[in-house]
C-alpha cells in the first residue's frame, strides 16, 4: 500500500510539474518572441549602418587588394613622457592598394620607388606620441588613421591606398 501511495505522490507532483512548464512556456514565450524581435531589428539597423559607411565590409574584398609591405626599419625615437628614460618604437608597415582603382597602375610604381619617403612619413606621425600612447590600441588606430589620411595626401590618391597595417609593433 505503501509503495500505491508512493507512487500516486510521484505522478502528482510530475502532474503539477508538466503544469508549470506549460504555464511557463505560455508565459515566457510571448516575451521571448518580443526580446528576439528586437534584437532583429537591432542587428538590421546596425549592418544598414555599417554598410553605408565607405570603406567598411562590403566596399573592397581582399582579392581587391595588393599588399606592399615595408621591411621593419630602424627605432622611430618617441615623444618625451616626462621621464628621463627615452622610448622607442619598432614596426613594419603594410600600405594595402585597391587594385580596382582608377590610379592603380600609377600608384604602385611610386609607392615602391617612396620607400624612404614613407617612412619619414611614419616616424613624424608616429614620433609625435609618447610610450604610453603608442601601447593604446585606440591610440594605435588613431596612428593608423592618420598615417592613412597623410599617405593619400602625399600620394594624391583617395581611393588607391585602402588601408595600412602594422606588424611587429615593439615599443620601449
Amino acid at each position: 500500500m505503501k509503495k500505491n501511495l508512493i507512487t500516486v505522490l510521484i505522478f502528482a507532483l510530475c502532474l503539477i510539474n508538466l503544469v508549470f512548464n506549460i504555464l511557463l512556456v505560455f508565459v515566457f514565450m510571448p516575451s521571448a518572441n518580443k526580446t528576439n524581435k528586437l534584437i532583429t531589428d537591432i542587428a538590421k539597423v546596425l549592418d544598414i549602418e555599417l554598410s553605408s559607411q565607405p570603406g567598411a565590409y562590403g566596399g573592397v574584398g581582399i582579392e581587391d587588394l595588393d599588399q606592399y609591405q615595408l621591411e621593419q626599419g630602424n627605432a622611430i625615437n618617441l615623444a618625451a613622457d616626462g621621464s628621463a628614460e627615452i622610448h622607442a618604437l619598432q614596426f613594419g608597415l603594410t600600405i594595402n592598394l585597391n587594385k580596382k582603382a582608377s590610379d592603380y597602375e600609377a600608384l604602385k610604381p611610386n609607392v615602391e620607388a617612396s620607400t624612404s619617403m614613407i617612412y619619414d612619413i611614419c616616424r613624424d606621425t608616429i614620433g609625435r606620441y609618447t610610450y604610453n600612447q603608442v601601447i593604446d590600441t585606440e591610440i594605435q588606430k588613431q596612428i593608423k588613421d592618420e598615417l592613412l589620411r597623410k599617405l593619400k595626401e602625399t600620394f594624391n590618391t583617395e581611393e588607391g591606398i585602402y588601408s595600412v597595417s602594422f606588424y611587429n609593433w615593439v615599443a620601449q
